[in-house]
């Protein structure tokens, strides 16, 4: 057998019965394409009937790349086989190499190749590999924006349609239907929601109506690179908080807080970290807030955090207190390519984030589009049902494969000490995921809740930079 990737080999009947070197080799998962009777060795086989120069069925093709993708995703090495593995195991195994990371149809042929010589595709094969591929390029799976992979609400996407023979109209300007809509879900009234570009937009909003120059803003360490620009913006004095690893630690805020601090910043769940503060610490922080101060929370994640203890910062704006909350309907709802958000506080802070806003702020696509896809839950179900789930597939993935990784209540994984290079290794093979240095965290990669397949595509990427990485590390003297 031959290993075109450190987690799959092509190999030929015989070696796929030879329990021993299946062992040697690590191998526990066998694609059979010739008769064979599972090895005790083996804790798992697919067996595909495929004849030998003749078109390959595009449900074969389909069956076989998801049959690897799965078992690599899962920690386990593979061994794809056929009679001798010269035609059908090679043709299979250029297959996933093209359509999973992203190697051009040509060259995973030649990578299949060099890695075993013997290897000689029939053309018939070949010819119907290029056939279902045609068109296709597979492009980078994109794992780095923290977008919602089902995409916008179809509701959404119908109201669009519908709006757009009125787009030489002006928008609402007082984007009053949408603060009603949201106003009734949260039991607050209209005149306590502001209507942003997205959650960046009224993170400038608020530095710009709160802090102004000179003025002072805690923000958490590591955290979203917007808070600090929108500070230097307005030439406001940054002080950090470091987090207790991965998680808030309360007393470093507390011990920070000084009658000059105008505006208190919390991100829960945190980007990157995907964790929560406890709502006891925010009842506490609120609490010890100096005179004239906001704290301002982030919940452009919240939705997907169902299952934890959420603070309830509509309750405290109810009550009166000093909080303002943002929102973004660019997440579960899908919308981040019309960038739309929301904060709710106070009447007298809401008037104060407003009267900063333009005239036709928010544009009408953009209202309507939101006001539907609130009225989809159907859409917000599926879209948080897929991302929790996921999102567990996702972090065992990553524990099979003995990566660090801060467990996430979000829609996206921090992985901590990441292989050298992930970033650009990851895109060479087709998945894109963020790189964590501009957050503070260099050496740090974080990657999106995707779909399965996508997902899939990482973690098997992901096993490769280990696998070569261990190769490297093994093979310089000590």
């Amino acid at each position: 057998m031959d290993f075109v990737m450190p987690q799959l080999a092509v190999g030929s009947r015989a070696d796929a019965a030879d329990g021993a070197a299946l062992a040697a080799a690590g191998i526990d998962a066998l694609l059979s394409l010739a008769p064979l009777a599972r090895p005790a060795e083996v804790a798992l086989q697919l067996g595909l009937a495929v004849a030998d120069r003749a078109a390959l069925p595009a449900a074969t093709i389909r069956e076989a790349v998801a049959f690897i993708a799965a078992r690599l995703a899962a920690g386990h090495r593979v061994l794809l086989h056929c009679e001798q593995g010269i035609s059908r195991s090679p043709a299979l195994a250029a297959c996933f190499l093209h359509e999973q990371l992203g190697v051009p149809l040509d060259e995973a042929v030649d990578r299949v190749r060099a890695a075993r010589p013997q290897a000689d595709p029939h053309p018939a094969l070949l010819a119907s590999i290029r056939a279902h591929y045609a068109g296709t390029d597979h492009p980078a799976v994109d794992l780095s924006g923290n977008e919602n992979p089902l995409g916008p609400s179809p509701a959404a996407r119908a109201a669009i349609v519908r709006s757009t023979a009125r787009l030489h109209r002006y928008p609402p300007a007082d984007t009053a239907a949408l603060r009603d809509a949201l106003a009734r879900r949260l039991g607050l009234s209209a005149e306590q929601f502001v209507i942003g570009n997205g959650a960046c937009d009224l993170i400038d909003l608020a530095l710009r109506a709160i802090v102004g120059a000179g003025g002072e803003v805690l923000i958490p360490d590591p955290a979203f690179p917007a808070y600090r620009s929108a500070a230097a913006r307005v030439g406001a004095r940054v002080v950090t908080v470091p987090l207790a690893g991965s998680r808030y630690a309360l007393d470093e805020y507390l011990a920070r807080l000084t009658p000059a601090t105008r505006l208190v910043v919390v991100a829960s769940p945190h980007n990157p970290t995907g964790t929560l503060m406890d709502p006891a610490d925010w009842a506490r922080l609120r609490g010890a807030l100096p005179a004239g101060a906001v704290l301002l929370l982030d919940e452009a994640y919240r939705d997907y955090a169902e299952g934890h203890e959420l603070i309830d910062a509509a309750a405290d704006v109810r009550a009166g207190a000093a909080v303002l909350t943002l929102r973004s309907l660019s997440k579960v709802e899908g919308l981040a390519g019309l960038r739309v958000g929301y904060g709710f506080a106070p009447e007298a802070l809401v008037r104060r984030l407003a009267s900063l806003c333009p005239q036709y702020h928010v544009g009408s696509l953009a209202q309507v589009a939101a006001l539907a896809a609130l009225e989809d839950e159907a859409h917000r179900r599926a879209s948080i049902v897929a991302n929790a789930r996921e999102r567990e597939r996702l972090m065992a993935g990553l524990a099979r494969l003995g990566v660090d990784f801060v467990p996430s209540a979000a829609n996206f994984v921090l992985l901590q000490g990441a292989p050298r290079d992930a970033r650009a290794r990851l895109a060479a093979r087709g998945v894109a995921v963020k790189d964590m240095a501009r957050y503070g965290l260099p050496g740090d990669v974080r990657v999106s809740v995707g779909l399965r397949a996508e997902n899939a595509r990482f973690l098997t990427a992901l096993g490769e930079l280990l696998c070569e990485d261990h190769q490297r590390r093994a093979a310089v003297p000590a």
